[in-house]
């Protein structure tokens, strides 16, 4: 290798590893596992340790999770001792490196040849306060997001080189064994494929597919179809039981009515902390300003379509109740290509100052959008910003919650029997290092709560709450859904009534955990008389 060849990978490479280096340290500013990863966490160790993918290893199966590739995963890597608190956190950043490159390879294939405009909207994400914040988190995020902005590159490539159109089949696989929304985004791409190809002929018969076409539907089929086979075979229904507590069930016309209120406020925020409200007219120029027959063209109208269907998906579940924009992360790529797009045509239209302009204008987008978003961050991630906009938690918050949850299953852990049964307010991370069997009140890892249960709770992710009747029939141990968390073991702080539990044969028990952080150290619940509960801290 030549030195012109070395200084060309450098230019090239060089500022795309700056940029990962600094999403890295972005990232390690919010440096955190949310409170629902440990619930993949839970069964990813059921997988690993008994063979099972369930949450309560002996009892029927129940599919409380939406991750699937992402909860095997972490199971394969808990099999030779490496942890998910750990290695979730390592794979969300790699993914997020992941996804970078991609972006930037589609920049070059989009504007006909690699540039120094291709580095920008790497940057972009990396100075994004979601894009960090969710390449921490635990969860299945930049999994998710990097097969959707790879099936973007493969299908906006193949337009002109079909075989990696029949690479987008299988990564649309991947994608949709991800996140249920890998369906939707599959769908979006074929359709617009169909109209794409209508377009350019105005003919019918210009919609029979060509072998690269059949081909990334057979290897999507092939992928796909057996594990969704199984799914149903092993679960027993054909959606997971996530789908039931959030969008099924009887519910009000002024819960619906709230749910596309919460929903519209979520896409709100996304427009505005991301910066695409402020920068809507590039990124409009970015989308559409192209030759029609163009790969600029083809991207712009596939990434304005993802972006319609996912606003409007979203807006009819209502959002997400984890802040900084995680339900929606597979459009920050799609925006910043957008938007560095738009700057591109925009500098086009100066021809007598575009050697000059067109650096001083990026420089000055780069700046202004880091500026915004580690403002953001500082924002998020300060101590005790616990608030929540209206139902949309802080990082901060997560962060915390997830923290003396932990704190708690750890202190109780050894205190456990292999016959308790408990009630948990979340099935997050106090199952999860207590190592006790239970269902959370939500319904998420409970078959009779999901199926039987109306929606009565406007809020994403906790839209119903088990009658006592069914929870009674779990024959539970312990309520930890009704609990109290103090400073003052005499002034307790309720979030629930006690007063029925009592009555049913439960007593209330207080523990004094040092290293709680978030409203005290003293925890109380409930747990059945018979049981004769004691734990190191309990109060007398």
């Amino acid at each position: 290798m030549t030195r012109a060849d070395l200084r060309q990978l450098a230019w090239r490479y060089g500022p795309l590893v700056l940029c990962g280096a600094v999403l890295v340290w972005h990232s390690l500013r919010y440096d955190f596992v949310t409170d629902d990863a440990f619930i993949s966490f839970v069964y990813s160790r059921n997988l690993a340790e008994h063979g099972q993918l369930v949450f309560n290893p002996g009892m029927d199966p129940v599919e409380g999770y939406t991750n699937f590739l992402w909860t095997v995963l972490l199971g394969l890597f808990m099999l030779v001792g490496l942890q998910p608190e750990v290695t979730s956190l390592v794979l969300g950043t790699g993914f997020a490196l992941a996804t970078m490159v991609v972006v930037q390879r589609t920049a070059a294939h989009l504007w006909e040849g690699p540039t120094w405009w291709d580095q920008i909207a790497p940057a972009l994400l990396a100075l994004s306060a979601g894009y960090a914040c969710w390449s921490s988190g635990g969860l299945e995020t930049q999994m998710f997001t990097f097969w959707v902005a790879l099936a973007v590159h493969l299908y906006v490539v193949g337009d002109l080189e079909g075989r990696s159109l029949r690479r987008m089949g299988p990564v649309l696989a991947l994608a949709a064994m991800t996140r249920p929304e890998g369906l939707m985004v599959a769908g979006v791409i074929g359709l617009h494929r169909a109209l794409v190809k209508l377009a350019r002929s105005r003919k019918l018969g210009a919609l029979r597919l060509t072998i690269d076409e059949v081909l990334a539907l057979v290897y999507f089929v092939v992928l796909w179809a057996p594990w969704f086979a199984w799914r149903i075979w092993y679960y027993g229904y054909f959606f997971p039981n996530t789908y039931y507590v959030k969008a099924s069930g009887a519910a009000t016309a002024a819960y619906h009515a709230e749910m596309h209120r919460l929903g519209l406020h979520y896409v709100w925020t996304f427009l505005r902390d991301s910066g695409l409200v402020y920068a809507a007219p590039l990124a409009v120029a970015g989308l559409l300003v192209a030759r029609p027959q163009s790969r600029r063209f083809l991207f712009g109208t596939l990434a304005a379509a993802l972006f319609a269907a996912y606003l409007y998906y979203t807006v009819g579940v209502g959002g997400d109740f984890m802040g900084l924009h995680r339900f929606v992360m597979p459009l920050f790529p799609l925006g910043a290509l957008a938007v560095v797009g738009g700057l591109r045509v925009l500098v086009g239209t100066l021809p007598r100052w575009r050697e000059i302009a067109g650096p001083a204008l990026a420089a000055m987008l780069v700046a202004a959008f880091a500026m915004q978003q580690l403002r953001l961050t500082e924002r998020s991630t300060r101590d005790h910003n616990w608030g929540s906009d209206q139902g949309i938690d802080t990082p901060s918050y997560l962060k915390v919650y997830a923290h003396d949850r932990a704190v708690i299953g750890e202190h109780m852990q050894s205190c456990f029997r292999d016959d308790d049964f408990a009630i948990f307010g979340g099935a997050g991370a106090k199952p999860y290092y207590a190592e006790v069997r239970g269902i959370d009140v939500y319904g998420l890892v409970s078959e009779e709560i999901g199926h039987q249960s109306p929606r009565t709770r406007a809020r994403p992710g906790h839209n119903k709450w088990g009658a006592d009747k069914i929870l009674l029939g779990y024959q539970p141990t312990f309520i930890f859904s009704c609990y109290s968390i103090a400073p003052d073991p005499k002034k307790p702080r309720w979030n629930c009534s006690p007063g029925p539990w009592i009555a049913r044969g439960f007593e209330v028990v207080t523990l004094r955990i040092p290293g709680l952080v978030q409203q005290g150290e003293y925890y109380s619940f409930l747990a059945r008389k018979d049981r004769h509960f004691d734990c190191a801290g309990r109060v007398r």
